[in-house]
C-alpha cells in the first residue's frame, strides 16, 4: 500500500468584504413629467383636431391650407372648442404610450431597478408627438429581467392598442 498522505489544512483565509457604496436615489422632478405630459396632450389634441376638420370636410388628413403652418395651433387657439375634436385622437394615442412605458417602469419597480417616470416628447410632428422613455439609473442584474422589463411595454401597449381597436372598430 502507498504511504497515506495527510489532508490539506482548510484556508481560513476569507476575501476582504467588498466596499459597497450606497448612493442615494435622487429626487424625481414630478413637475417636469407632468409639465411634459401636458405639453404633449396638447400637440397631440392640436393634430388631431385638424385631422378631424379635415376628415369632416373630406380632405386628406395631414392637408394643411396655404395660411397654416406646419404645426396648426393658431388654427385650433383660434376657437379653442375646436381642441375637443382631437380628444378622441389625442386619448388614443397617450393611452398607448402610457401603457408602453407604464409596463417598462412598473417590471423595472418590480425587480428593483432605479428608473424614472415616463419622460413624454412632445412635437409638433404628424402625431403631435415623437414618444415617452424611461431613464434607467442602476444595472439590470440578470437576463430575466432585461427580458422581462424590455418585453413589459409592448406587451401592455398591445394590449391597451387591441382593447381600442375592439371598442372603436364598431364605432367607425
Amino acid at each position: 500500500m502507498s504511504d497515506l498522505v495527510p489532508p490539506a489544512p482548510a484556508e481560513t483565509d476569507f476575501a476582504p468584504p467588498i466596499q459597497v457604496l450606497y448612493v442615494p436615489r435622487p429626487r424625481q422632478r414630478y413637475w417636469l413629467h407632468v409639465l411634459l405630459l401636458l405639453v404633449t396632450v396638447f400637440t397631440t389634441l392640436v393634430v388631431g383636431s385638424r385631422m378631424e376638420y379635415n376628415f369632416q370636410h373630406g380632405r386628406p388628413a395631414f392637408l394643411l391650407e396655404d395660411t397654416d403652418s406646419f404645426f396648426p395651433v393658431r388654427w385650433a387657439l383660434e376657437q379653442p372648442s375646436r381642441l375637443l375634436w382631437g380628444l378622441p385622437f389625442a386619448s388614443t394615442l397617450m393611452l398607448i404610450l402610457l401603457a408602453h412605458e407604464m409596463g417598462h417602469y412598473l417590471y423595472c419597480v418590480y425587480y428593483g431597478v432605479n428608473a424614472t417616470l415616463p419622460f413624454f416628447i412632445p412635437a409638433p410632428t404628424l402625431i403631435g408627438t415623437l414618444g415617452a422613455f424611461i431613464r434607467i439609473r442602476s444595472p439590470i442584474r440578470s437576463r430575466t429581467a432585461l427580458f422581462d422589463i424590455g418585453v413589459a411595454g409592448p406587451i401592455a401597449g398591445f394590449v391597451v392598442a387591441t382593447a381600442v381597436l375592439i371598442f372603436a372598430l364598431p364605432l367607425s
